[in-house]
């Protein structure tokens, strides 16, 4: 789960799809994945919990939380993720989305060049913008 967290951050979608069990690869775009991961700032990784997935099993479960910004909104993405080991190696299977989203409101762009309505009108007539443009 590490090292597919990593890849995401160093937008290294290609070990993304090699660590992804063949037949769970048909519902991936990876130009999408590429496009998220290099816009996304990427702050943490968080493992909630974990299931089987040691040296002696085949399947293991990950729960995690990834967090990180996209345009300067914080977000995370949850998420209890199935793991496969086949030939010595691990793949992801599938997951379950817990919650995935924004944790904050975006903050409002404001002008801060608002015009009032007794200011000059912008455009130049001379007139109070309420009984110009504004009207």
């Amino acid at each position: 789960m590490r090292a597919r967290y990593c890849a995401y951050v160093e937008g290294n979608i290609d070990f993304v799809m090699e660590s992804t069990l063949p037949a769970s690869r048909t519902d991936s775009d990876p130009a999408a994945m590429r496009a998220w991961a290099e816009q996304a700032e990427w702050e943490s990784l968080e493992i909630v919990a974990t299931s089987h997935g040691l040296a002696a099993d085949d399947q293991g479960e990950v729960e995690f939380i990834a967090r990180y910004r996209l345009q300067n909104t914080a977000h995370q993405h949850h998420e209890k993720s199935v793991f496969v080991k086949r030939d010595g190696h691990w793949f992801f299977k599938d997951g379950d989305v817990i919650s995935t989203g924004a944790t904050e409101k975006p903050v409002p762009v404001v002008n801060a060049n608002k015009t009032g309505r007794n200011d000059p009108c912008p455009c130049g007539s001379g007139k109070k913008f309420k009984k110009c443009c504004g009207a």
